[in-house]
């Protein structure tokens, strides 16, 4: 089974390569929090569990959509597969 994502922490954010694509990603420290929140939780879920302003979560949330990241299953956020390096 292939995994899309490599992962590795570097210096506490995360670099990660989409194999598929050969894009990297580097996640600040921030980034990193919303994305390992997203374990199966909604928007407000990650926003409560982060004690964070909702339309910083959303943003996040929205940018790591789109680099696909993260997805949304029944309107509950969940991480892609990584393999960590």
């Amino acid at each position: 089974m292939s995994v899309p994502f490599l992962a590795t922490d570097l210096d506490g954010e995360i670099v990660l390569l989409d194999v598929a694509r050969a894009r990297l990603f580097k996640v600040d420290a921030w980034t990193r929090q919303v994305w390992e929140a997203c374990e199966g939780g909604t928007t407000a879920g990650v926003t409560s569990a982060l004690r964070a302003p909702a339309r910083r979560v959303t943003g996040t949330l929205t940018a790591l959509a789109d680099a696909g990241l993260v997805r949304q299953d029944r309107g509950r956020w969940l991480r892609v597969a990584v393999r960590w390096v």
